[in-house]
């Protein structure tokens, strides 16, 4: 078994593991909710719920991306994993639109009566549970360079923090009540939930915008692109490439890269394969999930033909 297969399996370990935590989380905060009133409380409940199902999307995801290219999607799966987290992360907004749109309602009419003992026993449990599968997730994911794993985790840091604002929420709700202040305790929990949706909304853009890039093929990050630059960089001092073009993208994980170089007239081809085979592999070893085609030449004239432009186009016409 190859190591990227290795790692797909260990990827569909967490997410089948972390699929039942996060349902069985949902169901308990959507049963808290209903037994003490706490809109706050059915979002959290809620988040669990669509996370769970989205969690079992993308075993489906990862599964695909493992698999070879064929006559349907000859240049692989890869741009399923940024089309699945687009999806999701729309949902998810959506899903807080809608909830903090019933807060603002509950506002208007007076606020929320929330029976705090419940609520206060299972944010605690929730915090911790949070808390352990985010830490989990987050260092599984950067050890195995997976988007989707790394997706999950800030899912659930948001959900932990979600659960700690509650827990504040409730502290600060049966205080007000301790000292005869029930009306204003009552607008807290809405309020609440009402920021959580708001609080959200940076990352899940942030997260929404980056995979569009992705889906769009974008260049890959600055630093990535550097250090493609650099391996072609090294290898042109020692074999004095006369000018080399570099066009990158990235689709989820996936780096595809397509390389002109202008070679001297005296390499042979044995040597031309040596150096594609060695540049190959020096890519593959930064990038375990990268498509590069490496083109060498002696005339470079013919290279501006071979990328989208207008140019091109007047010509092909």
């Amino acid at each position: 078994m190859s190591r990227p297969e290795i790692k797909m399996k260990k990827e569909l370990v967490y997410i089948r593991a972390v699929t039942l935590i996060c349902f069985l989380f949902g169901v308990l905060g959507i049963a808290a909710a209903l037994v003490t009133n706490s809109s706050s409380m059915l979002f959290d409940g809620m988040y669990s719920m669509v996370q769970s199902v989205f969690i079992l999307l993308s075993g489906f995801v990862v599964s695909l991306i493992g698999r070879k290219d064929d006559e349907y999607y000859q240049f692989g799966y890869g741009a399923f994993e940024p089309f699945y987290i687009v999806i999701r992360t729309v949902v998810l907004l959506t899903m807080n639109t809608i909830l903090a749109s019933g807060a603002i309602e509950s506002i208007r009419e007076g606020g929320r009566r929330v029976e705090a003992t419940v609520a206060l026993a299972f944010t605690a449990i929730s915090i911790v549970g949070c808390l352990i599968v985010y830490v989990l997730l987050r260092r599984e994911g950067k050890r195995l360079n997976s988007p989707i794993l790394r997706a999950e985790s800030k899912s659930w840091l948001n959900d932990t923090l979600i659960s700690v604002s509650v827990l504040i929420s409730f502290g600060i709700m049966a205080v007000l009540d301790h000292f005869g202040y029930s009306n204003i305790a009552n607008m807290i929990d809405p309020v609440i939930t009402i920021m959580f949706a708001l609080s959200l909304l940076p990352s899940l853009l942030k997260q929404l915008i980056s995979s569009v890039k992705d889906l769009l093929e974008a260049a890959p990050p600055k630093e990535a692109q550097e250090r493609l630059e650099k391996v072609v960089l090294r290898y042109s001092d020692i074999y004095g490439f006369k000018d080399y073009e570099i066009y990158s993208s990235k689709h989820g994980r996936t780096i595809s890269a397509t390389i002109h170089i202008v070679l001297r007239e005296d390499l042979s081809v044995r040597t031309i394969d040596g150096i594609r085979k060695s540049m190959l592999k020096d890519i593959i070893s930064q990038w375990q999930w990268s498509d590069t085609d490496i083109v060498f030449t002696i005339d470079p004239s013919w290279m501006e033909y071979a990328v989208p432009s207008p140019q091109g186009a007047e010509i092909v016409s």
